[in-house]
């Protein structure tokens, strides 16, 4: 095949050969279909050595019955009439052919008419199904529909679509950046986040722009730095202008600016989470996603427990805790979220310690651990935990007690093996 010429009779054997229209045969070659069109007619004498190498590869990349054709035109050396210009009329039927031929082109996309949905439903079942099941098999679930949702993102889609996969992909590292934290891991949790914020900017979703603040709140709050975790709840407010987000995020202020000792700031900022709640039970707003993503009066009723608790009103803190544990207790039990019940049920045995009742507290401990799963064991609740058990040791109750809530503790971390981290979960670039 070295020696072929590619005559303008050649060119067009090829393309006869590979049985594509101009257009087709231009678009693999990588030329438009003018140059094509010069080609075959003759009308240029100076193909350059680049696009006779092109030639030579399309061949060579043909199918074996392409293959064998040209071959035949070449033996037979019986070269099909060398095209002339077109007329104005063939010009005419040309272009209009080929704009009909972009029809086709202009409502071509990979993804399925059931493909988003199915992404979507996905990521609803891992949320529904957190902290109910197993974390590591949701979490690499959510690595799957993440991946799929940039991988057709290199494709061909619609703008809607399009952002409705930015939307699905920025969802998933929303998801796996929460799940990252919860596996104890908070400091790689901020690289899916930070990710998940700009596929938010490409979608202006603020919902999608509320919840990742609010899971940036929960990653900076657990590793101590209370400033970031106040700052993005606040940030987070001024997107949150849907469902139950604006909520947690009054929420999970209060307990910030309480760790920060602005006590008056964090008073003020329960009292805006009291009159968000009320105004959801007055008129109710539906979340996209559950679990994590959804925030009911009862799992806000913790973040007041805790942040009345840092204010040091630790009867308060237990009103608060009492309150939300019967509305978790009168949930359907599909719909009961235990995680965040498990949460609220610490806090409120944090109160009983510091209110020096630690046979209430002994006794609310060893069930917790009791009912809870080894693979339900997350890191937040592992803290939570441990600071029962520093309260705990700074008590002057009876010595017996103090020490059966400290060995709860101790067996309930040694208990709780999450394993590695799948490595997915750190990322693969950024830091």
């Amino acid at each position: 095949m070295v020696n072929i010429e590619w005559t303008p009779a050649e060119i067009r054997a090829l393309r006869e050969a590979m049985r594509r229209s101009p257009l087709e045969f231009a678009r693999i070659v990588g030329v438009t279909k003018r140059t094509l069109s010069l080609w075959e007619s003759g009308q240029t004498s100076n193909m350059h050595e680049a696009s006779k190498r092109l030639l030579y590869q399309v061949l060579e990349d043909a199918t074996d019955d392409a293959k064998q054709r040209f071959r035949t035109f070449a033996a037979n050396n019986s070269r099909p009439e060398t095209a002339h210009a077109p007329s104005d009329g063939d010009l005419l039927l040309a272009t209009a052919d080929e704009s009909a031929s972009l029809l086709a082109w202009a409502e071509a996309t990979n993804v399925g008419p059931l493909t988003i949905k199915d992404l979507r439903n996905n990521l609803r079942w891992v949320t529904r199904e957190y902290l109910k099941s197993p974390t590591l098999p949701l979490f690499r679930r959510v690595v799957q529909t993440r991946d799929r949702a940039i991988e057709l993102l290199q494709g061909r889609q619609r703008p809607r679509q399009s952002a409705e996969l930015y939307g699905i992909a920025g969802w998933s590292m929303t998801i796996l950046g929460w799940m990252t934290t919860d596996l104890g891991n908070p400091e790689i949790a901020e690289r899916h986040l930070r990710a998940a914020w700009a596929l938010a900017e490409n979608t202006e979703d603020n919902e999608l722009r509320a919840w990742i603040r609010a899971a940036q709140n929960t990653a900076a709050a657990w590793r101590g730095e209370y400033d970031e975790a106040a700052s993005a709840a606040a940030d987070g407010l001024a997107y949150a202008n849907a469902g139950t987000a604006p909520l947690i995020l009054a929420s999970a202020r209060a307990i910030d600016l309480a760790h920060l000792d602005r006590r008056q700031e964090s008073t003020t900022a329960i009292q805006q989470a009291l009159d968000i709640a009320a105004q959801l039970q007055d008129e109710p707003q539906s979340d996209q996603f559950a679990g994590p993503f959804s925030c009911p009066v009862e799992r806000a009723g913790g973040y007041w427990s805790d942040a009345a608790l840092v204010n040091d009103d630790p009867a308060k803190s237990i009103e608060f805790a009492t309150s939300a544990l019967e509305q978790f207790r009168s949930a359907a039990p599909a719909l009961r979220n235990l995680g965040s019940e498990r949460m609220v049920r610490c806090q409120q045995i944090k109160g009983y310690i510091v209110l020096g009742d630690l046979d209430v507290a002994a006794t609310e401990l060893a069930e917790v651990a009791a009912t809870t799963p080894v693979e339900h064991r997350v890191g937040p609740l592992i803290q939570r935990i441990d600071e029962i058990a520093q309260l705990a040791c700074g008590t002057t109750g009876r010595a017996s007690r103090t020490t059966e809530i400290i060995d709860v503790a101790s067996a309930f971390r040694q208990l709780a093996d999450l394993g590695p981290l799948p490595a997915l979960a750190a990322g693969t670039n950024g830091n």
